[in-house]
């Protein structure tokens, strides 16, 4: 067990997590979290008990047509068989992707609890925090 091997492989996890969300896979979503995991936000909207519920739920997208998020900064502690990872992450969230529709722009962090298992690391705890926002208005999207 290399450390810097199992903070990168934790980083790519998480980076995972977010390509998932973006693309409503909840497959994917469901990969990155352990069977008993648990999800909790500081408003309680998003508290969920089990790795099933937690890719289901995130996996359909919400109110948003398209989001896109992008991990900021990052420190990853790893002890053994857990770890910890604290993250921080912009998140756009298109209402409707026209132009004119509301675009909310969030700054997140995430602080995880996670678990070596079998196949590779997995999210036991998450705790969500939104720590900014503001919203603007969509543009119409450029065709190249």
């Amino acid at each position: 067990m290399d450390p810097l091997l199992d903070r990168m492989a934790i980083a790519y996890l998480l980076d995972q997590y977010f390509y998932a969300v973006d693309r409503h896979e909840p497959a994917i979503i469901r990969e990155c979290f352990a069977d008993e995991a648990t999800y909790s936000s500081d408003g309680g909207g998003l508290n969920m008990s089990s790795g099933e519920e937690i890719g289901s739920r995130l996996g359909r997208g919400g109110s948003y047509a398209q989001t896109s998020h992008v991990r900021s900064s990052q420190r990853v502690e790893v002890t053994g068989d857990t770890a910890t990872a604290d993250t921080f992450a912009i998140a756009f969230l298109i209402v409707d992707a026209v132009a004119g529709s509301p675009v909310i722009v969030r700054g997140l962090q995430y602080r995880d609890v996670l678990v070596r298992k079998r196949d590779g690391w997995r999210i036991l705890r998450r705790h969500h925090s939104t720590k900014w926002q503001y919203e603007t208005t969509c543009t119409e999207a450029m065709v190249i």
